[in-house]
């Protein structure tokens, strides 16, 4: 059994300046891993896309919107999100989390690995 101290780990991590977030990754392999990020108050994920698998997301602390859009239809959605709130982006679908809360949002993610290399498609900010 490998324990995982998270706090640790985040503290470590390097930022991706791709999605604007600092990524640790906590487990997994090269087909599904999990990964734990803390998004800053005020600020966000850069919006998004992977066009094979899934992401699951946990909140773990703090509040948001996720806004998702289905790339081919332009359908948007957006949901406020709590600690204790799960959520699935399927691909195909941009993706952007914004910590609107006065604490850090921690959040936990699980996906192909490729979504944090090859497979991400990443919106310029206006």
């Amino acid at each position: 059994m490998e324990l995982i101290d998270w706090k640790s780990r985040l503290e470590c991590c390097t930022y991706d300046a791709a999605v604007g977030i600092k990524i640790a990754r906590l487990t997994g392999g090269s087909q599904f891993s999990t990964y734990l990020t803390s998004i800053d108050p005020g600020k966000s994920v850069n919006p998004h896309y992977h066009k094979i698998g899934d992401e699951h997301h946990h909140i773990i602390r703090g509040r948001g919107e996720i806004m998702l859009m289905d790339v081919e239809s332009k359908k948007t959605t957006i949901t406020r999100v709590n600690e204790y709130h799960s959520f699935v982006v399927h691909a195909n679908t941009l993706h952007q989390l914004v910590n609107t809360g006065n604490e850090p949002l921690v959040l936990m993610f699980s996906c192909p690995e490729n979504h944090l290399k090859s497979d991400r498609f990443v919106l310029e900010r206006p």
